[in-house]
């Protein structure tokens, strides 16, 4: 009788052992699954979708918030979208997106987009504003009379400012401080008529 009890008292430990390991395995094997299904799973699968997108231009100092659409692919926000137009890998490299919906581009020449996923596609956008800004600011720092840049708060360019300045209105000769009047030339064959 002591030895069935035993028996019985070894039996049923060892079956609490087998249900704990089977147990802890099938734990082990669901939460990895789970992991590695979340882990391959985008947040934000290949699509357009609507984001609020704040730019700057640290050229112009322009600080500006649009909603616009973005097209993301393998969760990297790889096109910005305006109405006539786009941005895309040839103007940035492309930003992957965090948890949250959230990347900063910057473009190559220094412009900022501060982008944060609100939803699927806009049904309406900034589209127009953005581009007429942009050429605003564009307007702002490229010379009108050579089409170089310049400083937004100049009216020409260094080299037109200096042109303008230092050639005479009636012979095109340079001369300093002249300022679009006569050169000392022209103004000594006007005096001589006299």
């Amino acid at each position: 009788m002591l030895v069935k009890f035993v028996f019985i008292l070894v039996l049923i430990a060892f079956t609490q052992s087998c249900k704990e390991k089977t147990s802890r395995s099938n734990s082990y094997y669901n939460d990895s699954e789970s992991n590695y299904y979340y882990e391959d799973e985008e947040a934000y699968p290949d699509d357009t979708y609507c984001a609020d997108v704040d730019y700057y231009n640290p050229d112009t100092g322009a600080r500006s918030n649009y909603t616009l659409n973005v097209e993301v692919e393998d969760n990297e926000v790889t096109v910005i979208h305006f109405s006539r137009g786009w941005l895309d890998s040839s103007e940035f490299s492309s930003e992957a997106l965090d948890e949250d919906g959230y990347c900063s581009i910057r473009l190559y020449d220094g412009r900022q987009f501060d982008i944060q996923i609100t939803g699927s596609g806009c049904s309406f956008s900034d589209g127009y504003r953005i581009e007429s800004d942009i050429e605003d600011e564009i307007a702002a720092v490229t010379c009108p009379r050579c089409g170089f840049s310049k400083y937004e708060y100049d009216t020409y360019c260094n080299d037109c400012e200096n042109l303008l300045e230092n050639t005479c209105s009636r012979c095109g000769g340079f001369e300093y401080y002249v300022y679009g009047g006569l050169c000392s030339s022209c103004k000594d064959d006007d005096n001589e008529g006299w």
